[in-house]
């Protein structure tokens, strides 16, 4: 009896369910920052070819207009993981599935938990949920990172300024034969503000770049419904 009484009790103890922890949210948020990669490259390119053509002079285009896109890419780089998981996880999907009398609700932990916890079950059922707070969590660093004032905005538009600056030397130097000093200035200040107005606009257009990349308002190409919801299943 003694033996057997602490294995009954052990039997009508709720059982716990397992939360994504651990190495499920590790390899889950690593997972879309993969997915993700081709995606933010595509929206950038894009960015970055209207920057070229819209802002620099065609004798100073780089081969490779996505270079500008270097520092935000860098600084993304090292803060995408934390952002992505804090949106994901302590944000959305977190605790225990159980009601208040320790009991689980039909399909959790898993398959599919109609729930909103912290188990891969519930984040299957709220797919949906899952990918637009992905898609919104990877928009709003890219929007802060490249927003002005901000330092790789900042360096970016160093590097842009440098390219204009250099088509627009070539352009005073023709016009020092027939103008004064004093309008060669006035006309080089004009075209520096207008060119950093243009680059605010074209950054502006982020978001909805993006989304288009992504397959317009059901994200139908930033989804991978499938192989990601296996992917998540994996863990217990």
């Amino acid at each position: 009896m003694q033996v057997i009484l602490p294995m009954l009790i052990l039997l009508l103890a709720p059982v716990a369910v397992t939360a994504c922890e651990g190495d499920c949210i590790i390899d889950i948020t690593n997972e879309y920052l993969n997915r993700y990669e081709n995606i933010l490259l595509t929206t950038l390119q894009n960015l970055a070819t209207q920057i070229s053509e819209q802002l620099v002079p065609a004798a100073c285009r780089r081969e490779n207009s996505i270079v500008y896109f270097a520092p935000v890419l860098k600084a993304y780089n090292v803060t995408a993981y934390n952002s992505l998981e804090n949106a994901i996880f302590p944000s959305y999907f977190h605790g225990k599935c159980q009601d208040a009398n320790g009991v689980n609700p039909s399909g959790c932990p898993n398959p599919d938990c109609p729930k909103v916890c912290g188990t891969p079950g519930s984040m299957v059922h709220f797919y949906p949920t899952l990918i637009k707070i992905v898609f919104d969590g990877t928009v709003s660093l890219l929007a802060n990172l490249t927003a002005p004032g901000s330092k790789p905005y900042n360096q970016l538009q160093q590097m842009v300024m440098a390219d204009v600056n250099e088509g627009q030397k070539k352009r005073m130097e023709n016009l020092s034969r027939i103008m004064p000093l004093r309008s060669r200035a006035a006309i080089q200040a004009r075209s520096t503000h207008s060119v950093q107005q243009g680059l605010k606009k074209i950054l502006k257009e982020l978001r909805p770049t993006m989304l288009e990349t992504c397959g317009g308002s059901n994200l139908s190409f930033c989804s991978w419904e499938q192989p990601m919801k296996e992917f998540i299943l994996q863990y217990p």
